[in-house]
């Protein structure tokens, strides 16, 4: 009988083992969130790494983002390429707006020029 406790009490304690090594944070998960906070720029983790991040929408992005944006983490170089992926993007137009003063491009007077007679 102690033997079965003993089995049942190992496999027990082995499933509770993997359990937790299975919600256990990996490196791809917790390197990049360590990045953020070092005083030196990271060479692997800068704007194209954020902008997948971003794109794909993972956990690691919307930690990185909370952190960052904090006040007193804002200015953080590493930082820098989160918020900047963050950023709202505008598109640019291929054509500039009418400024309303016909389309042509001409000098508009200084208002301190003086006026010749």
């Amino acid at each position: 009988m102690e033997t079965i406790v003993n089995r049942l009490a190992f496999c027990f304690l082995a499933a509770a083992f993997l359990l937790a090594a299975c919600k256990g944070k990996s490196d791809e998960t917790i390197a990049p969130l360590a990045a953020l906070m070092s005083p030196n720029a990271a060479e692997h983790y800068g704007d194209q790494f954020w902008n997948d991040q971003l794109q794909r929408k993972t956990g690691v992005w919307s930690k990185a983002l909370n952190f960052c944006q904090q006040p007193d983490h804002k200015f953080l170089v590493n930082c820098q390429p989160v918020l900047a992926a963050a950023a709202p993007r505008v598109p640019f137009s291929a054509t500039m707006p009418s400024n309303g003063l016909g389309g042509g491009l001409f000098t508009v007077p200084s208002p301190n020029a003086q006026a010749t007679h």
